[in-house]
Protein backbone atom coordinates (compact mmCIF):
# COMPACT_ATOMS: atom_id res chain seq x y z
CA UNK A 1 0.00 0.00 0.00
CA UNK A 2 1.38 3.37 -0.98
CA UNK A 3 1.08 6.29 1.39
CA UNK A 4 -0.20 9.59 0.04
CA UNK A 5 2.38 12.13 1.06
CA UNK A 6 3.92 15.23 -0.44
CA UNK A 7 6.57 13.19 -2.22
CA UNK A 8 3.94 11.07 -3.98
CA UNK A 9 1.86 14.12 -4.90
CA UNK A 10 4.88 15.99 -6.24
CA UNK A 11 5.90 12.97 -8.26
CA UNK A 12 2.62 12.54 -10.08
CA UNK A 13 2.37 16.30 -10.64
CA UNK A 14 5.74 16.27 -12.41
CA UNK A 15 4.69 13.30 -14.55
CA UNK A 16 1.39 15.00 -15.43
CA UNK A 17 3.27 17.91 -17.01
CA UNK A 18 4.08 15.53 -19.84
CA UNK A 19 0.37 14.83 -20.40
CA UNK A 20 -2.84 16.70 -19.51
CA UNK A 21 -4.01 13.79 -17.36
CA UNK A 22 -2.01 11.16 -15.47
CA UNK A 23 -3.94 8.31 -13.83
CA UNK A 24 -2.13 5.88 -11.54
CA UNK A 25 -3.42 2.88 -9.63
CA UNK A 26 -1.99 3.34 -6.17
CA UNK A 27 -3.90 0.87 -4.00
CA UNK A 28 -6.12 -2.17 -4.24
CA UNK A 29 -7.83 -2.64 -0.91
CA UNK A 30 -10.14 -5.38 0.31
CA UNK A 31 -12.30 -4.77 3.36
CA UNK A 32 -14.72 -7.46 4.59
CA UNK A 33 -16.73 -8.55 1.55
CA UNK A 34 -16.20 -5.39 -0.47
CA UNK A 35 -13.35 -4.29 -2.66
CA UNK A 36 -12.35 -0.74 -3.51
CA UNK A 37 -10.14 0.34 -6.37
CA UNK A 38 -8.30 3.60 -5.96
CA UNK A 39 -6.51 5.84 -8.39
CA UNK A 40 -4.56 9.01 -8.02
CA UNK A 41 -5.04 11.51 -10.85
CA UNK A 42 -2.85 14.49 -11.68
CA UNK A 43 -4.58 17.00 -13.91
CA UNK A 44 -3.40 20.06 -15.76
CA UNK A 45 -5.71 23.14 -16.08
CA UNK A 46 -8.21 22.86 -18.90
CA UNK A 47 -8.30 19.07 -18.78
CA UNK A 48 -11.86 17.80 -19.18
CA UNK A 49 -12.84 14.23 -18.37
CA UNK A 50 -15.82 13.48 -20.67
CA UNK A 51 -19.23 12.84 -19.20
CA UNK A 52 -19.69 9.14 -18.40
CA UNK A 53 -21.16 6.85 -15.76
CA UNK A 54 -20.46 3.59 -13.99
CA UNK A 55 -23.56 1.37 -14.13
CA UNK A 56 -22.63 -0.75 -11.10
CA UNK A 57 -20.24 1.39 -9.06
CA UNK A 58 -20.51 4.22 -6.62
CA UNK A 59 -17.59 6.62 -6.94
CA UNK A 60 -15.96 9.26 -4.75
CA UNK A 61 -13.55 12.04 -5.71
CA UNK A 62 -11.35 13.63 -3.05
CA UNK A 63 -9.19 16.66 -3.85
CA UNK A 64 -5.62 16.51 -2.58
CA UNK A 65 -4.35 19.61 -4.34
CA UNK A 66 -5.82 22.26 -6.66
CA UNK A 67 -9.35 22.83 -7.88
CA UNK A 68 -11.67 20.64 -9.97
CA UNK A 69 -15.29 21.25 -10.98
CA UNK A 70 -17.51 18.14 -10.88
CA UNK A 71 -20.84 18.23 -12.72
CA UNK A 72 -23.55 15.57 -12.81
CA UNK A 73 -26.15 15.14 -15.54
CA UNK A 74 -29.39 13.30 -16.17
CA UNK A 75 -29.91 10.96 -19.12
CA UNK A 76 -30.89 13.90 -21.34
CA UNK A 77 -27.64 15.73 -20.71
CA UNK A 78 -29.20 18.34 -18.43
CA UNK A 79 -27.16 19.48 -15.43
CA UNK A 80 -28.24 18.07 -12.08
CA UNK A 81 -25.52 19.46 -9.81
CA UNK A 82 -22.22 21.25 -10.14
CA UNK A 83 -19.62 21.94 -7.49
CA UNK A 84 -15.96 22.81 -7.17
CA UNK A 85 -13.89 20.63 -4.89
CA UNK A 86 -10.90 22.39 -3.40
CA UNK A 87 -9.41 23.11 -0.01
CA UNK A 88 -10.23 26.77 -0.61
CA UNK A 89 -13.95 26.11 -1.03
CA UNK A 90 -14.10 23.78 1.98
CA UNK A 91 -15.61 21.07 -0.24
CA UNK A 92 -12.98 18.36 -0.23
CA UNK A 93 -14.88 15.60 -1.95
CA UNK A 94 -18.01 14.58 -3.78
CA UNK A 95 -19.87 11.26 -3.96
CA UNK A 96 -21.25 10.05 -7.29
CA UNK A 97 -23.94 7.34 -7.01
CA UNK A 98 -23.77 4.49 -9.49
CA UNK A 99 -25.32 5.08 -12.90
CA UNK A 100 -25.19 8.90 -12.54
CA UNK A 101 -23.55 10.69 -15.45
CA UNK A 102 -20.65 12.94 -14.42
CA UNK A 103 -17.80 14.92 -15.91
CA UNK A 104 -14.80 16.74 -14.45
CA UNK A 105 -13.06 19.95 -15.46
CA UNK A 106 -9.68 20.88 -14.00
CA UNK A 107 -9.36 24.58 -13.13
CA UNK A 108 -5.90 24.70 -11.51
CA UNK A 109 -3.08 22.11 -11.36
CA UNK A 110 -4.73 19.39 -9.32
CA UNK A 111 -4.22 16.00 -7.72
CA UNK A 112 -7.40 14.00 -7.28
CA UNK A 113 -8.06 10.74 -5.44
CA UNK A 114 -10.60 8.57 -7.28
CA UNK A 115 -12.23 5.71 -5.40
CA UNK A 116 -14.72 3.22 -6.88
CA UNK A 117 -16.77 0.69 -4.97
CA UNK A 118 -16.50 -2.96 -5.89
CA UNK A 119 -13.87 -4.93 -7.79
CA UNK A 120 -12.06 -3.24 -10.65
CA UNK A 121 -12.72 -4.40 -14.19
CA UNK A 122 -10.99 -3.19 -17.32
CA UNK A 123 -14.01 -1.67 -19.08
CA UNK A 124 -16.12 -0.30 -16.28
CA UNK A 125 -17.27 2.95 -17.90
CA UNK A 126 -20.51 2.67 -19.84
CA UNK A 127 -20.40 5.10 -22.73
CA UNK A 128 -19.97 8.85 -22.95
CA UNK A 129 -22.98 11.13 -22.77
CA UNK A 130 -23.01 13.66 -25.58
CA UNK A 131 -24.14 17.02 -24.29
CA UNK A 132 -25.87 18.28 -27.39
CA UNK A 133 -26.32 21.81 -28.60
CA UNK A 134 -24.43 23.54 -25.81
CA UNK A 135 -23.09 26.99 -26.67
CA UNK A 136 -21.14 29.66 -24.81
CA UNK A 137 -21.19 33.43 -24.54
CA UNK A 138 -19.31 35.67 -22.11
CA UNK A 139 -21.15 38.73 -20.79
CA UNK A 140 -19.74 41.57 -18.71
CA UNK A 141 -22.55 43.54 -17.12
CA UNK A 142 -21.03 45.23 -14.08
CA UNK A 143 -20.77 43.37 -10.76
CA UNK A 144 -20.81 39.70 -11.67
CA UNK A 145 -22.72 38.57 -8.58
CA UNK A 146 -26.00 40.10 -9.69
CA UNK A 147 -25.37 39.56 -13.39
CA UNK A 148 -24.88 35.82 -12.89
CA UNK A 149 -28.01 35.55 -10.75
CA UNK A 150 -29.97 37.36 -13.46
CA UNK A 151 -28.94 35.02 -16.27
CA UNK A 152 -29.53 31.93 -14.14
CA UNK A 153 -33.24 32.81 -14.15
CA UNK A 154 -33.57 32.63 -17.94
CA UNK A 155 -34.99 29.44 -19.39
CA UNK A 156 -32.45 27.71 -21.60
CA UNK A 157 -29.41 28.80 -19.63
CA UNK A 158 -27.91 25.53 -18.42
CA UNK A 159 -24.85 26.70 -16.48
CA UNK A 160 -23.13 29.90 -15.37
CA UNK A 161 -19.82 30.78 -13.78
CA UNK A 162 -18.23 34.09 -12.91
CA UNK A 163 -14.72 35.18 -13.67
CA UNK A 164 -12.48 37.71 -15.35
CA UNK A 165 -12.19 38.27 -19.11
CA UNK A 166 -9.85 39.97 -21.57
CA UNK A 167 -7.11 41.15 -19.28
CA UNK A 168 -3.34 41.08 -19.52
CA UNK A 169 -2.11 39.15 -16.47
CA UNK A 170 -2.09 35.43 -15.75
CA UNK A 171 -4.40 33.78 -13.20
CA UNK A 172 -5.70 37.00 -11.60
CA UNK A 173 -7.31 37.01 -8.17
CA UNK A 174 -10.38 39.02 -7.26
CA UNK A 175 -8.25 41.37 -5.18
CA UNK A 176 -5.91 41.97 -8.11
CA UNK A 177 -8.75 42.65 -10.53
CA UNK A 178 -10.31 45.01 -7.98
CA UNK A 179 -7.26 47.32 -8.32
CA UNK A 180 -8.19 48.04 -11.96
CA UNK A 181 -4.61 47.36 -13.04
CA UNK A 182 -5.07 43.96 -14.69
CA UNK A 183 -7.32 44.98 -17.57
CA UNK A 184 -9.95 42.38 -16.71
CA UNK A 185 -13.71 42.84 -16.69
CA UNK A 186 -15.98 41.00 -14.26
CA UNK A 187 -17.69 38.58 -16.61
CA UNK A 188 -20.26 35.80 -16.56
CA UNK A 189 -19.67 32.69 -18.65
CA UNK A 190 -23.11 31.62 -19.85
CA UNK A 191 -23.67 28.12 -21.22
CA UNK A 192 -27.02 27.81 -22.98
CA UNK A 193 -29.07 25.42 -25.06
CA UNK A 194 -29.86 27.09 -28.42
CA UNK A 195 -32.78 24.69 -28.91
CA UNK A 196 -34.43 26.47 -25.97
CA UNK A 197 -33.10 30.02 -26.10
CA UNK A 198 -31.31 31.92 -28.86
CA UNK A 199 -28.22 34.08 -28.58
CA UNK A 200 -30.26 36.98 -29.91
CA UNK A 201 -32.73 36.69 -27.04
CA UNK A 202 -29.96 36.38 -24.45
CA UNK A 203 -28.33 39.54 -25.77
CA UNK A 204 -31.63 41.38 -25.73
CA UNK A 205 -32.01 40.34 -22.10
CA UNK A 206 -28.42 41.44 -21.44
CA UNK A 207 -29.19 44.97 -22.65
CA UNK A 208 -32.21 45.12 -20.34
CA UNK A 209 -29.88 44.56 -17.36
CA UNK A 210 -27.30 47.26 -18.13
CA UNK A 211 -26.98 50.95 -18.91
CA UNK A 212 -25.29 50.51 -22.31
CA UNK A 213 -24.16 54.14 -22.59
CA UNK A 214 -22.34 54.21 -19.26
CA UNK A 215 -18.57 53.81 -19.58
CA UNK A 216 -16.84 51.78 -16.85
CA UNK A 217 -19.78 52.24 -14.51
CA UNK A 218 -22.93 50.29 -13.65
CA UNK A 219 -25.04 51.53 -10.78
CA UNK A 220 -22.75 52.61 -7.96
CA UNK A 221 -19.88 50.41 -9.18
CA UNK A 222 -17.12 52.26 -11.02
CA UNK A 223 -13.89 51.13 -12.65
CA UNK A 224 -12.71 49.38 -15.79
CA UNK A 225 -13.47 46.03 -14.13
CA UNK A 226 -17.15 47.01 -14.29
CA UNK A 227 -17.17 47.84 -18.00
CA UNK A 228 -19.79 46.13 -20.12
CA UNK A 229 -19.02 43.78 -22.96
CA UNK A 230 -20.01 40.82 -25.08
CA UNK A 231 -17.14 38.40 -25.70
CA UNK A 232 -17.63 35.56 -28.17
CA UNK A 233 -15.72 32.37 -28.97
CA UNK A 234 -17.55 31.45 -32.18
CA UNK A 235 -17.05 33.86 -35.10
CA UNK A 236 -20.39 32.74 -36.53
CA UNK A 237 -22.07 34.45 -33.58
CA UNK A 238 -20.78 37.86 -34.67
CA UNK A 239 -23.60 38.53 -37.15
CA UNK A 240 -26.19 38.02 -34.40
CA UNK A 241 -24.22 40.22 -32.03
CA UNK A 242 -23.93 42.96 -34.65
CA UNK A 243 -27.68 42.80 -35.30
CA UNK A 244 -28.61 43.21 -31.63
CA UNK A 245 -26.07 46.00 -31.12
CA UNK A 246 -27.45 47.85 -34.14
CA UNK A 247 -31.02 47.56 -32.85
CA UNK A 248 -29.98 48.77 -29.40
CA UNK A 249 -28.02 51.71 -30.78
CA UNK A 250 -31.19 53.03 -32.42
CA UNK A 251 -32.65 53.57 -28.93
CA UNK A 252 -29.92 56.06 -27.90
CA UNK A 253 -28.45 59.26 -29.26
CA UNK A 254 -25.04 58.69 -27.66
CA UNK A 255 -22.88 55.75 -28.78
CA UNK A 256 -23.03 52.47 -26.92
CA UNK A 257 -20.19 51.95 -24.45
CA UNK A 258 -20.41 48.14 -24.64
CA UNK A 259 -17.41 46.18 -25.87
CA UNK A 260 -17.98 43.67 -28.67
CA UNK A 261 -14.88 41.51 -28.97
CA UNK A 262 -13.60 37.97 -29.33
CA UNK A 263 -12.80 36.35 -26.00
CA UNK A 264 -9.05 36.58 -25.45
CA UNK A 265 -8.92 34.88 -22.07
CA UNK A 266 -11.15 34.00 -19.15
CA UNK A 267 -10.18 32.97 -15.64
CA UNK A 268 -12.76 31.57 -13.26
CA UNK A 269 -13.09 33.59 -10.05
CA UNK A 270 -12.56 32.10 -6.61
CA UNK A 271 -15.17 29.59 -5.48
CA UNK A 272 -16.89 31.89 -2.97
CA UNK A 273 -17.87 34.16 -5.89
CA UNK A 274 -19.66 31.34 -7.75
CA UNK A 275 -23.45 31.41 -7.26
CA UNK A 276 -22.71 34.06 -4.64
CA UNK A 277 -26.25 35.27 -4.09
CA UNK A 278 -27.63 31.72 -3.98
CA UNK A 279 -25.25 31.03 -1.12
CA UNK A 280 -26.70 33.90 0.90
CA UNK A 281 -24.02 36.39 -0.08
CA UNK A 282 -25.09 40.01 -0.04
CA UNK A 283 -24.19 43.13 -1.94
CA UNK A 284 -23.53 46.56 -0.54
CA UNK A 285 -21.91 49.48 -2.32
CA UNK A 286 -19.70 50.20 0.68
CA UNK A 287 -19.00 46.70 1.93
CA UNK A 288 -18.74 43.64 -0.29
CA UNK A 289 -19.75 41.40 2.60
CA UNK A 290 -22.25 43.82 4.08
CA UNK A 291 -26.04 44.01 3.99
CA UNK A 292 -28.35 43.86 1.02
CA UNK A 293 -28.35 46.81 -1.28
CA UNK A 294 -31.64 48.63 -0.55
CA UNK A 295 -32.84 48.33 -4.17
CA UNK A 296 -31.77 44.77 -4.83
CA UNK A 297 -28.57 42.90 -5.59
CA UNK A 298 -25.55 44.96 -6.61
CA UNK A 299 -26.76 47.26 -9.39
CA UNK A 300 -29.81 45.13 -10.30
CA UNK A 301 -33.26 45.48 -8.71
CA UNK A 302 -34.97 42.33 -7.45
CA UNK A 303 -37.82 42.93 -9.88
CA UNK A 304 -35.42 42.29 -12.77
CA UNK A 305 -34.83 38.71 -11.60
CA UNK A 306 -38.56 38.03 -11.62
CA UNK A 307 -38.74 39.56 -15.09
CA UNK A 308 -36.00 37.15 -16.25
CA UNK A 309 -37.86 34.16 -14.79
CA UNK A 310 -41.01 35.12 -16.66
CA UNK A 311 -39.41 36.18 -19.94
CA UNK A 312 -40.18 33.94 -22.89
CA UNK A 313 -38.71 34.13 -26.34
CA UNK A 314 -41.23 34.51 -29.13
CA UNK A 315 -40.68 31.72 -31.62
Amino acid sequence: MKIIDEQLISGVVEKAKQSPRLRMNYNFHQSLQDKCHRFINALEPGTFIPVHHHPDKDETFVILKGKVRVTTYNDNGEILTTCVISHESGTYGVDIPKNVWHGLECQTPAVLLECKAGPFVEHEVDGILEIKNGKDIYLAGGCFWGTEHYFKQIEGVVETSVGFANGHTASPTYKEVYTDTTGYAETVHVKYNPDVVSLEFLLQMFFKAIDPTSLNKQGHDEGTRYRTGVYYTDSEDLSVIEKVFSEEQQKYQQPLAVEKLPLENFYTAEEYHQDYLDKGGTCDVDNIVGGYHPTGYCHLPESLFEFARQAKEKK
